[in-house]
């Protein structure tokens, strides 16, 4: 959708010199033509030479947004709001900043500027729901809550607000209370796509179920592919099917062991497409991957994520199909086993994922900070080996650091070759346990649904234990148990499987 140059922005292009005007008008042009990212960078170059320019930089980081870079639009916002003179910002701007810096992952600024708003509107609902919402964001979840109550007091029909209440309460891991005030909002204003994810999220973190993988289907679809009827879940009687890659590629590690069963169900044939990045992987696992928009035509299309809804697996989340993914089709899939052996005379040779997608949205809660990262390199008796393609390692620290390709199985070959993996919530952890690899997960205390609220096991994959906070952002205290499970790791006694545990 294009938005309009701001009149802040209207008055730095009068200002400035001729060409940060033609770069602004320039940006304003591709924005209506929905070229976003052309927009983003000429939008961004007025901005390096004008960062105090609120205006400016909110255009640009809009922009970017837009474009789904949102890590590029936290970094101009907080370029820019370090900088700016937030005493001369008036409530309004202050207000629609914040929401975008919310919008972006950048809550620690967004209560900043809502600080400005509390200045001339204390106590209004809309600025109390936000704070909420960016104390949520910051972990801060009992201050959130707080908030969200004292800005359902003064508007109860509010439906944003009551989703708020929600989101604080699913965050605090209260789902039956946020389950009931989804059902206000919902009475209120019923329909509404972020509610019903919202629900669906609530609903799945406490296990795959129909009512959630058919709230699920508000997450937003990709385009239907030209030529072809979406696939509703009817019998497939030899019909030819596609199945639609999207969101991130943990997404389609974790969800790509749903498409074998088609086939099983009757497709005549199957046409899966994903990132030029996995497609060696997933042909090597014997995949029949494809470039999107490329391979054979089909009739039928479905997306990836909703297979679960559409094949009926209500409950089911095919752990005994692990490993469904491999290096190479004449591989035997890794199988951890569960027997123990004498631990060998040696480190552990651990791969280390401390990060992920910087355009994930709780990126801040996600990922480990430094201390606590420091503290896992400086665990005694274990030889590190960095898998992170585009993010240098911490200086100081010995450890192994390869030149990864962003070719997916060449990280899949890495990590067969380690004793396992140490991980936090993204792409790489799922292509691990989905290897069947030895995975240790590192989780926020609000984790994503696919983990579920506690407990030590993935229902999705055997081969994966977790490690939770146990209080909002103490990763400290998660990293200090880290050597405990070590010890069990080197004595596989941390991944065997047990009597009382099953599979």
């Amino acid at each position: 959708m294009a938005r309009s140059i701001t009149p802040v922005a209207m008055n730095a292009a009068a200002a400035s010199p001729p060409e940060l005007a033609a770069q602004l008008a320039a940006g304003e042009s591709a924005m209506s033509a929905g070229r976003h990212q052309d927009a983003a960078r000429a939008f961004e170059t007025v901005s390096d030479l004008l960062p105090q320019d609120l205006g400016v930089a909110r255009l640009a980081a809009a922009a970017w947004q837009l474009a789904g870079r949102r890590a590029r639009a936290r970094a101009v916002l907080q370029r820019s709001l370090a900088v700016a003179n937030l005493a001369a910002t008036t409530d309004t701007v202050a207000y629609e900043l914040a929401a975008l810096c919310l919008d972006v992952g950048a809550p620690a600024e967004a209560l900043t500027l809502l600080e400005v708003v509390a200045r001339t509107r204390p106590g209004h609902p809309a600025m109390l729901g936000a704070m909420a919402s960016a104390h949520r964001a910051l972990g801060a979840l009992d201050q959130a809550w707080r908030l969200a109550e004292q800005a359902v007091a003064k508007d109860r029909k509010n439906p944003a607000l009551l989703l708020t209440a929600a989101q604080v309460r699913h965050a605090q891991l209260r789902f039956d209370e946020a389950l009931a005030w989804l059902k206000k909002a919902e009475a209120v204003r019923p329909l509404h796509g972020p509610t019903r994810m919202q629900r669906a999220l609530t609903r799945l973190i406490q296990g795959p179920t129909r009512h959630g993988w058919e709230d699920f289907e508000h997450r937003g679809v990709p385009p239907l592919s030209s030529g072809c009827s979406w696939w509703r879940g009817e019998a497939l009687a030899g019909r030819s099917i596609r199945v639609l890659m999207e969101q991130g590629v943990g997404d389609l590690f974790h969800f790509v062991r749903f498409v074998p069963l088609l086939a099983e169900r009757g497709a005549g044939e199957v046409v899966l497409e994903a990132p030029e990045s996995t497609l060696s992987l997933l042909q090597a696992s014997g995949l029949p991957a494809f470039a999107p928009g490329a391979g054979p035509a089909t009739e039928l299309a479905v997306p990836l994520l909703s297979l679960p809804l559409r094949l009926g697996t209500e409950g089911e989340t095919l752990a005994g199909r692990v490993p469904y993914l491999r290096t190479s089709l004449n591989d035997a899939p890794h199988k951890t086993s569960g027997e123990p052996r004498p631990a060998e005379n040696r480190p552990l040779r651990l791969g280390l994922i401390p990060s992920g997608n910087p355009d994930f949205l709780a990126t801040n809660l996600r990922d480990l900070d430094q201390p606590a990262l420091a503290a896992l390199l400086e665990l005694p008796d274990v030889q590190w080996t960095w898998l992170l393609p585009d993010k240098p390692p911490i200086a100081g620290f010995s450890l192994a650091v390869p030149q990864l390709s962003y070719n997916w199985l060449d990280t899949a070959l890495l990590m067969s070759q380690l004793d396992g993996v140490v991980s936090v919530d993204t792409g790489g952890a799922h292509l691990a346990g989905a290897l069947g690899l030895p995975t240790l997960v590192l989780l926020p205390y609000t984790p994503d649904w696919r983990w579920g609220p506690s407990g030590e096991r993935s229902a999705w994959y055997p081969s994966m234990r977790l490690l939770r906070e146990s209080t909002p952002a103490s990763w400290p205290a998660v990293v200090a148990r880290v050597p405990e499970l070590l010890a069990l790791w080197r004595r596989e006694t941390l991944f065997a499987y047990g009597p009382t545990t099953g599979r």
